[in-house]
């Protein structure tokens, strides 16, 4: 166990790898005998989102998701109680008592982001080319997408930078290699 908690925050477009990196950072965080969570700050929208779509008799494939629904929901709950979101994240952060918590959902940059940035979270953008990404997107099935809620990720300030465009034991090399860093501050 470790004195302090590890909250890693993962930033990037969709099909960038966000969340087959944050399952690396958990088998590298179990492999260290510490407990790990990922942490989604979007499961309230997840939850909408399934209820929106049994309301109309379908059924959502594991994984799959609409996300210009998801951001009109997050639009819509925002304006209705800003703090909603980010509130009901931390309690949930709060809960898991992990040692590592993992969030690779994050898409509000001008507040949840800087929410947990004031409370320490280290932040790890994960890239990946343009063509690899398309191959990615096409290949999970999503309902709809949209990169309106990642638009500036680019362009953020973040400690560490993961390229995403190879195979998954170089992306679990780049993945040991920024726990490594992080555990040793």
């Amino acid at each position: 166990m470790t004195t302090t908690p590890i909250r890693l925050c993962l930033l990037g477009h969709s099909g960038t790898g966000k969340s087959t990196a944050s399952a690396l950072i958990r088998h590298s965080a179990d492999a260290r005998g510490l407990t790990s969570a990922v942490v989604k700050v979007a499961a309230p929208l997840y939850d909408l989102q399934q209820a929106f779509y049994a309301r109309m008799g379908r059924d959502l494939g594991i994984g799959q998701q609409d996300q210009q629904l998801m951001e009109t929901l997050a639009e819509c709950l925002r304006f209705r109680d800003p703090d909603f979101i980010i509130r009901d994240f931390l309690a949930r952060v709060t809960a898991s008592n992990a040692d590592v918590v993992v969030n690779d959902d994050v898409r509000s940059y001008q507040y949840d982001l800087l929410r947990l940035r004031e409370q320490g979270w280290v932040t790890v953008r994960v890239v990946t080319d343009p063509v690899v990404r398309k191959e990615r997107l096409a290949a999970q099935g999503f309902l709809t997408l949209s990169d309106a809620s990642t638009e500036g990720v680019d362009d953020l300030s973040v400690d560490f930078e993961i390229p995403n465009n190879s195979d998954l034991h170089a992306l679990a090399l780049q993945v040991t290699a920024v726990i490594d860093e992080v555990l040793s501050c």
